[in-house]
């Protein structure tokens, strides 16, 4: 895989903000995607999991069921990059979503283990196991009490679609997810949410390296005041591994 100048990340926000229950949107859609064209993230009050694909951002509402987002709908914490084409590696059957993350942290270890990576693979899934959450109000909880209290879970079969997938070093945990993070959603733009497991028939990658990384810090008064909670480290281990 062919890596061609350098190319940056831009981040909203960072996952410790989140963790802590910083939920308030400081960007919204129009801007973001002024930044990027593929990646994922989350909504205002974490109202969904959010898909960048194609210059285009999704919204995963709490039954599976994906809605193009407005421009003026805002995210707390975000992730996305320009997407460049590079010659497609063709992918054979990955049983698990810890099969698959073998296999591209074997490309990470060849290109460089501390730079970011961010992948879209377009196939053929048996079948996708995901979640999303429901929109919170105010006073907000911490986020791994969010997962245990409104977090929904959903399997789709037999399904088209892309992953989007970022890898993260472990020297940025906290700042981001520490290894992988992936989002689904379906050919048609109709169903996505946050991977926890997987079973690839078949697909296309394609590989990015990124080694910048732009971050937006959150400029919310809540935020510069402190006013959040804090997250142990166990909560911030069950966030990453998706649980």
């Amino acid at each position: 895989m062919e890596m061609g100048e350098r190319q940056a990340i831009y981040q909203v926000s960072t996952l410790q903000a989140l963790a802590r229950g910083n939920y308030y949107g400081s960007t919204d859609m129009e801007t973001l995607l002024t930044h990027g064209d593929t990646g994922l993230g989350t909504f205002h009050a974490v109202g969904g999991e959010l898909i960048v694909i194609d210059g285009h951002a999704y919204r995963v509402l709490g039954d599976g069921s994906a809605v193009e987002a407005a421009t003026s709908d805002t995210t707390p914490f975000a992730t996305v990059t320009w997407l460049r084409e590079q010659v497609p590696v063709i992918l054979k059957r990955q049983p698990s979503i810890e099969a698959l993350k073998d296999i591209l942290t074997e490309q990470v270890r060849e290109l460089g283990i501390n730079d970011v990576y961010i992948v879209r693979i377009d196939g053929h899934f048996r079948s996708v196991s995901a979640r999303t959450e429901l929109e919170q109000q105010e006073p907000y909880l911490p986020f791994a009490k969010v997962l245990e209290k409104d977090e929904r879970r959903f399997t789709f079969e037999d399904i088209d679609g892309s992953l989007i997938g970022i890898y993260i070093p472990d020297y940025l945990s906290g700042v981001n997810t520490s290894g992988w993070h992936s989002h689904f959603i379906s050919a048609d733009r109709k169903k996505g949410g946050h991977v926890f497991d997987l079973d690839l028939e078949e697909g296309r990658v394609i590989f990015n390296k990124a080694d910048r990384f732009i971050l937006d810090m959150p400029h919310n008064k809540q935020f510069e005041r402190g006013d959040l909670t804090a997250a142990s480290q166990e909560e911030i281990k069950q966030i990453e591994q998706g649980k």
